[in-house]
C-alpha cells in the first residue's frame, strides 16, 4: 500500500541551508528519500513557502531559488518530477517515487498573472492561495475581518483552472473558501487541514465547509500540526488524528479525505509521527479502523482522483 501525501516543506529548509542532504536521511529534515522509502510515501507535494519577511520584489525571485533547490538536489531518476496526469499515472503503474510542486501563499506572486504562468512552465502544478495573511488574491485564515476573493483573485483562480493547475484552499479566510467554491470550474483541494468541530481553529474547517468540498469532488488532507488536532497543549498521538478522519468519514467524506502532513514546516511532531518514514504506524492504525479498500483511498486513491482530474 502506497502513500501520496499532499503538503511539506522540506524545500523550504533545504532552501536555507545548503549543507542539508536530502538523499542521505539528516535527522533534521522530517522528508527525505529514506524516510520517503521507508513510510512508503510514493507521491509527496513540494510546497515553495516564501517566508513572510522577504519583501515585495523579491518573493517571486525566491520561489524560483526554492524551484531551482528542487531541480539541484531533489529531483532525479529515484524521485522524478510530476508535471501531469500521464506522469502521475506512470509513476503509479511503475511503482516509481514522483514529486508535484506547488507554490504555498499567492503572495509571492507579486500580483502577476505571467509569474504564474512562468512557474506553470518550470513545473508548478499547484497553489495555496494565501497562507495566513491576506494578500492581492485573497484574505488569510489569520486576519480579524478577513473579506474574500479579489478582482485580481478571480483572475488567478481562472488562470489557473485553464492551465490545470490544483487549487488549495488550506489557509484561506472563510469567505475566500465559499467564493473559491463559487468561482473553480475544476474540483479544490485543502492540502493540509483538520475539522473545525473537533479543534476549534480557524486553520480547519467546518462542518459546512467539509460537505461544500464533498459536494465539488474536492478533497481535504489531514495535517499533523499538533494545534490543528486538539486544542489541549500536550503530546498529540495518531489516534487523536482518527477522530478527524472519522469525524470527516461521518460526514461523507470516505472519498473525499486524505493527509498533508505539513512535515517540515512544523516545529513539533506528534508523539508517534516524526518523520514521513512514520508513515508506516499511521498506516497500521487506519487498518485496525477501516476496510482495506477505504484505507486505499485515504492514503493514494482520493488523492489520485483529484489531481488526475486537475492536472492535465
Amino acid at each position: 500500500m502506497k502513500v501520496f501525501d499532499a503538503h511539506c516543506d522540506v524545500l523550504g529548509k533545504l532552501w536555507k541551508d545548503p549543507e542539508l542532504d536530502f538523499y542521505q536521511g539528516d535527522k533534521r529534515l522530517h522528508v527525505s528519500l529514506p524516510d520517503l522509502i521507508k513510510g512508503k510515501v510514493d507521491i509527496q507535494v513540494l510546497a515553495c513557502f516564501v517566508p513572510a519577511n522577504v519583501p515585495f520584489g523579491r518573493r517571486f525571485h525566491t520561489v524560483l531559488e526554492m524551484i531551482d533547490v528542487f531541480y539541484e538536489r531533489v529531483a532525479s531518476d529515484r524521485f522524478l518530477p510530476i508535471y501531469s496526469r500521464a506522469d502521475l499515472d506512470d509513476c503509479v503503474l511503475k511503482g516509481r517515487k514522483g514529486a508535484i510542486l506547488f507554490v504555498e501563499g499567492a503572495h509571492a506572486l507579486e500580483e502577476s498573472l505571467a509569474q504564474l504562468r512562468t512557474w506553470y512552465r518550470l513545473g508548478v502544478r499547484g497553489m495555496t492561495l494565501t497562507w495566513n495573511h491576506g494578500n492581492s488574491v485573497a484574505a488569510g485564515s489569520g486576519e480579524p475581518n478577513p473579506g474574500g476573493v479579489t478582482e485580481f483573485g478571480r483572475t488567478v483562480v481562472a488562470e489557473m483552472n485553464r492551465l490545470g493547475m490544483v487549487i488549495d484552499v488550506s489557509h484561506l479566510a472563510d469567505p475566500g473558501f465559499w467564493d473559491i467554491m463559487e468561482l473553480s470550474q475544476a474540483p479544490v483541494i485543502a492540502s493540509h487541514s483538520n475539522t473545525r468541530k473537533l479543534c476549534n481553529h480557524p486553520r480547519n474547517l467546518t462542518d459546512d465547509q467539509i460537505q461544500a468540498l464533498i459536494a465539488k469532488d474536492g478533497v481535504m488532507g489531514l495535517t499533523f500540526v499538533d494545534f490543528f488536532t486538539v486544542e489541549e497543549k500536550r503530546t498529540v498521538w495518531i489516534d487523536d488524528l482518527l477522530r478527524h478522519l472519522d469525524h470527516v468519514c461521518a460526514l461523507g467524506g470516505v472519498d473525499h479525505v486524505a493527509f498533508g502532513s505539513d512535515f517540515d514546516g512544523i516545529s513539533q511532531t506528534y508523539g508517534d509521527l516524526t518523520c514521513a518514514g512514520d508513515y508506516s504506524l499511521l498506516l497500521e492504525a487506519l487498518l485496525k479502523r477501516y476496510k482495506e479498500e477505504e484505507v486505499k483511498k485515504f492514503v493514494q486513491g482520493n488523492w489520485l482522483r483529484v489531481f488526475r482530474n486537475v492536472l492535465q
